[in-house]
């Protein structure tokens, strides 16, 4: 009698168990293989992933090479890492030719007599282009400075645009914030005819002393104290040094010079100058004794104005003149209110014995009495 035919589904169980027992278990054989159903399951149609690194296709592009996970290199623009000139040159911000330093004109070379003799500093650079003025490389005894496209006819301290050094201190012109400028001899107390000594950041050994720019009525003042900020302000605009160690020439009841001012042996031998460079007096008891020589002629601003009228209130020692007469402490703009007034300088060369008077009297800071209404300059004085 013939055995019962099983179920087709049933000749799927070998396989289902093979596989639940996994690659250890013995090979089993599928009886339906011969045979195809609706319901059999499809293989797999897509590749189980790999560890292979990703690719670039050719439609992209990339910056430089990987080097490790998240890191990439940045290329010279060939494929060769091996050359050295290209290597070198990438600080000059021009990509080299692959064949830079090879001796023979290549493509997009300007020069090339050979790696030996390229240089930054040369005539012909590590990325095979002739030197110029501009390209931020200094090129030995032709250029003194390059700062590329910072280069400047008009700063102070600055390249210019023949890559030479700009305006600065040493170079024997005053210019810039500079008080002055020997060149060499700053800094080695040598001191020019009539002037004073330079030191090695282009400033006067000495101490300051102008004519202001500006006129004020007696009142305006606002007082001793008032005058010594008026001092301060032009100095501060005239971008002096030390703006706020300036002090007006001038005195009330309480105040002037003689008390005010810095003065004795800690002073001695500190000359005072002008802003032109013209030494004024070689010190405190030159200045109280024999006037400011050819006179107080020339402004924070640096111009030059003789004759003119300046409040001072103050005799030629420093010390107050009249102790009742100074604009009611320099507060009243009153045309019954005095005060004493000085005179800046006499035109030696046009008015000699005009000049003379004027030196023997010492009326750079006392020669008249006028109205406090009136407008006159201050003397300033640095400390």
């Amino acid at each position: 009698m013939p055995l019962p035919r099983l179920p087709r589904a049933l000749y799927w169980l070998p396989l289902a168990v093979s596989c639940h027992q996994g690659s250890d278990a013995p090979a089993q054989v599928d009886l339906g293989a011969s045979s195809s159903s609706s319901t059999s399951p499809e293989p797999p149609t897509t590749s189980p992933p790999t560890s292979a690194a990703p690719t670039t296709s050719a439609t992209e592009s990339t910056t430089g090479t990987s080097t490790g996970p998240g890191e990439i290199t940045p290329t010279t623009g060939d494929d060769s890492s091996s050359s050295s000139s290209g290597e070198l040159a990438s600080s000059t911000g021009d990509t080299p030719s692959p064949g830079c330093g090879d001796a023979q004109l290549d493509p997009g070379e300007e020069c090339d007599p050979g790696y030996p003799e390229l240089s930054n500093s040369g005539a012909c650079t590590l990325s095979c282009q002739l030197a110029k003025c501009g390209d931020s490389l200094v090129q030995t005894g032709k250029e003194a400075c390059d700062n590329g496209p910072s280069n400047n006819d008009d700063l102070y301290g600055g390249c210019t645009s023949s890559c030479q050094l700009g305006p600065r201190c040493n170079d024997g012109k005053v210019q810039g914030a500079e008080e002055c400028d020997l060149g060499e001899d700053n800094g080695s107390g040598e001191i020019p005819l009539n002037g004073v000594a330079c030191d090695a950041g282009c400033r006067f050994e000495a101490r300051l002393i102008f004519l202001s720019s500006l006129t004020y009525k007696g009142g305006e003042l606002g007082g001793v104290e008032g005058a010594h900020l008026k001092c301060q302000s032009l100095a501060k605009q005239a971008k002096l040094d030390n703006p706020a160690a300036f002090m007006a020439w001038i005195s009330d009841a309480q105040h002037s010079p003689f008390q005010d001012f810095e003065h004795g042996p800690q002073t001695a031998g500190i000359p005072y100058v002008r802003p032109d460079g013209v030494r004024v007096a070689d010190d405190w008891n030159a200045l109280v004794l024999n006037g400011p020589g050819e006179g107080i002629i020339v402004t924070e601003a640096g111009d030059t104005l003789f004759a003119e009228w300046v409040w001072t209130g103050t005799a030629p020692s420093g010390k107050v003149l009249d102790p009742t007469a100074h604009c009611q402490s320099w507060t009243s703009t009153s045309s019954d209110d005095k005060s004493r007034v000085g005179r800046s300088g006499i035109d030696k060369v046009q008015f000699p014995d005009a000049w003379t008077q004027w030196a023997t009297d010492r009326h750079w800071t006392s020669v008249a009495t006028r109205t406090c209404d009136k407008d006159y300059r201050l003397y300033c004085v640095e400390q």
